[in-house]
């Protein structure tokens, strides 16, 4: 068979090791969602509604099935604890509505010959569904949204044998909304998307460079990148390759991508700027009410299961209440004393005892204790306050 120009200029590249697939390596980072849930942990979800104008069984049913399917998503996020709609205490709610419905039942009519020539009439019936839905977050404290998401498709059945080998309305309205809704999780919380860095290709004509950097690219397929690492910089450093110190520099951001990407969303999740002051407000507040202004406290961590978190929160806390001004936080600076507090911080069985001891030491009149407790949208910040003259709580 004669070849084309094209085939024989694809002949030609692959022998020259031009056409060939390139070696990518993944290089993560973090995308927000549509809408910023930053600060909203307690989450209420309201039924999805029909605001379409179409009535009946079939979109009572698709209305109660978008509920239910955005309920499980959002719940399988991890990021909020579900609260009820009507919950004082919901940072945000969940609302959705179902604006358009429509069905179309058709048919085609065509002319057609068998595998004998013979002409029949060939009827195609096809039945068109359509349906758009819109969900958003409100804020518990504007009753605003705070981001909303349209989402619409189509879809059809359709049958050469009668009207009744068609799919209900319900049936091709739920396929719909199982491929629009998929995405739910990636418009309410932070994910992680993964790019790719392509590697060079070694320019050097040296045999023995081109074979170590053919092991070390089987190392990379391997996903062994920190031993490729290694291998690429043994090479430049030998050779001076531009490819390999290249490489090794791609393989480096690649591992630091994944580390920070995932360092990221976890910060996000745990979403320390509107939770924590949230939190720490609440906290401001109590002490506000409950203690005499002027007053001399203390402020200890005991244990939690989030050892970064608490650290962060405390420090945030002493730090809001040096800036109100309303009491004096005593400075812990004595060693043994802070080492009497470690040891309360890590023990697993303390008592108020132990506290208003070491409260008493520091010469405070209210020692404010202060733990975490729970995993991820499950976390609490907690607070207790002791009278160290009464030894009761305050």
């Amino acid at each position: 068979m004669k070849k084309t120009v094209f085939q024989s200029l694809f002949t030609a590249l692959l022998a020259m090791g031009i056409v060939s697939c390139a070696t990518t390596v993944p290089i993560k980072s973090v995308r927000m969602p549509t809408i910023d849930t930053t600060g909203i942990q307690r989450l209420g979800i309201r039924p999805f509604e029909n605001v379409s104008g179409i009535g009946g069984p079939v979109t009572a049913q698709l209305t109660r099935y978008l509920s239910d399917k955005a309920t499980v998503l959002i719940t399988d996020t991890g990021k909020f604890t579900v609260v009820a709609p009507t919950d004082p205490n919901a940072d945000g709610v969940f609302t959705g509505e179902l604006t358009i419905i429509t069905s179309k039942d058709s048919q085609e009519v065509k002319e057609a010959k068998d595998k004998d020539g013979n002409p029949y009439t060939q009827i195609t019936y096809k039945r068109d569904v359509s349906i758009e839905f819109s969900y958003s977050i409100l804020s518990a404290r504007t009753d605003m949204p705070v981001g909303k998401v349209l989402k619409k498709g189509s879809i059809s059945s359709s049958s050469m044998e009668s009207p009744g080998e068609l799919s209900d309305t319900l049936t091709l309205a739920k396929s719909i909304v199982d491929s629009q809704i998929s995405g739910l999780s990636r418009d309410i919380v932070p994910y992680i998307v993964t790019g790719s860095r392509e590697l060079m290709k070694e320019t050097l004509k040296d045999k023995v460079v081109k074979q170590k950097m053919k092991t070390a690219l089987t190392l990379v397929k391997n996903g062994s990148y920190e031993e490729a690492i290694r291998q690429y910089d043994i090479i430049a450093y030998e050779s001076g390759s531009a490819a390999a110190s290249a490489n090794a520099g791609i393989l480096r951001q690649s591992i630091a991508s994944d580390i920070a990407a995932n360092a990221r969303l976890s910060e996000l999740f745990n979403d320390k700027s509107g939770l924590t002051e949230k939190a720490i407000k609440t906290v401001l507040d109590a002490l506000n009410s409950k203690l005499p202004s002027g007053t001399n406290i203390s402020i200890m961590k005991t244990r939690s299961t989030e050892r970064d978190m608490i650290d962060y929160a405390v420090d945030q806390l002493t730090k809001n209440i040096i800036q109100a001004g309303n009491f004096t936080v005593i400075d812990r600076s004595n060693q043994a004393l802070i080492d009497d507090e470690q040891y309360f911080q890590l023990s697993g069985n303390v008592s108020d005892e132990s506290a208003v001891s070491i409260g008493k030491q520091l010469g405070v009149r209210y020692m404010v204790l202060c733990w975490i407790s729970g995993e991820k949208s499950l976390r609490r910040f907690y607070t207790r306050v002791l009278d160290i003259e009464t030894a009761q709580i305050a």
